[in-house]
């Protein structure tokens, strides 16, 4: 049924939990993982650094996935994850993406009663690819 899944992950615990979903997903359907870190275009930080940073959380991604037997793909690449994201999961030709409501910049959705985010809130990225993906989204909370 899905070939390829597609998990953008950012190093926070929210993209790991759905790179664990897509891990599921994959076993159930012998689906191979395209694990995605995309280097922002205008970082504070050297690229090198955000280099090691990004192979490092796609290492993780990918030593969840040869536990559960899922052939990995990983994609490291620049770019604006908010612009480009679409762009980006059609060249991995993707047929699923799993995507969790929440990256690690998730400081535009906190509730300042609660200090937490929002269950009823979703991060800008995965707005946009819910919006403009022609494959279907499964978008975790």
């Amino acid at each position: 049924m899905f070939d390829v899944i597609a998990v953008p992950v950012d190093g926070s615990d929210y993209g790991y939990e759905a790179a664990d979903v897509a891990i599921e997903i994959a076993r159930k359907f012998n689906s191979k993982i395209a694990a995605v870190y995309v280097l922002e275009e205008f970082s504070f930080n050297s690229y090198d650094s955000e280099e090691d940073s990004g192979n490092e959380i796609l290492a993780k991604v990918t030593k969840k996935a040869d536990d559960a037997g899922i052939e990995v793909v990983e994609h490291l690449l620049t770019a604006d994850p908010l612009r480009d994201m679409k762009f980006i999961i059609d060249q991995t030709r993707a047929d699923l993406v799993v995507i969790h409501a929440h990256g690690s910049n998730n400081n535009r959705f906190v509730s300042f009663e609660q200090n937490s985010v929002s269950d009823t809130q979703i991060g800008s990225v995965s707005e946009r690819l819910l919006r403009t993906s022609e494959i279907p989204v499964l978008l975790v909370k």
